[in-house]
């Protein structure tokens, strides 16, 4: 019987560990979900991505999370993420944007938006609260700014973790991270 021959990624849930192989700007994609919500968003969206957020440097993500929008540290994440390199070298300048919309609430209506739209393929939702953010929109919100639109022919509050996988270099969407656990 021979094993698939498979690459794993490892980041260590250790707050002693190396900083993840990633630039200010990068994004994260997360696959190891914790939290009952982010099982939801991977089952309705059918998708190993249930988060997105922007590497901030130091070990930390700048991201949209049902508290608001923070620096968050990654060292007490409880799994794994892959790393895609900031489109068109504009990661500087997305998280530059990015970092001056920390505290701005989060967008609960668009999850909602999101999974309502997954279970009921044929509506089309259009619900833009000013001022708060998904995951997803933040990201591409913050490339916006600097300059690039990611998905032209999507509204940004349209915008899933899953869409991100795009941007991952094909060797990276083919690893399967894992747990220190």
């Amino acid at each position: 019987m021979s094993t698939p021959s498979l690459l794993f990624i490892q980041y260590p849930a250790s707050g002693a560990s190396a900083p993840p192989p990633a630039k200010p700007g990068d994004l994260l994609l997360f696959v190891r979900p914790h939290r009952l919500l982010d099982y939801v968003i991977k089952l309705f969206t059918l998708s190993r991505y249930y988060h997105v957020g922007i590497y901030a440097g130091d070990g930390h993500v700048l991201e949209a999370r049902p508290k608001g929008v923070g620096r968050n540290s990654l060292a007490d994440r409880k799994g794994g993420y892959v790393v895609a390199p900031a489109p068109h070298g504009k990661g500087a300048e997305a998280l530059a944007w990015a970092e001056t919309q920390i505290g701005a609430n989060f967008d609960r209506w668009n999850m909602v938006h999101v999974l309502l739209e997954h279970i009921f393929v044929k509506i089309q939702l259009n619900i833009v609260p000013s001022g708060k953010y998904s995951c997803g929109e933040l990201a591409a919100t913050a490339f916006y700014h600097a300059g690039v639109r990611l998905f032209p022919d999507r509204d940004l509050d349209d915008i899933e973790p899953k869409d991100f996988a795009r941007f991952l270099p094909k060797e990276e969407a083919e690893r399967r991270p894992v747990s220190n656990t």
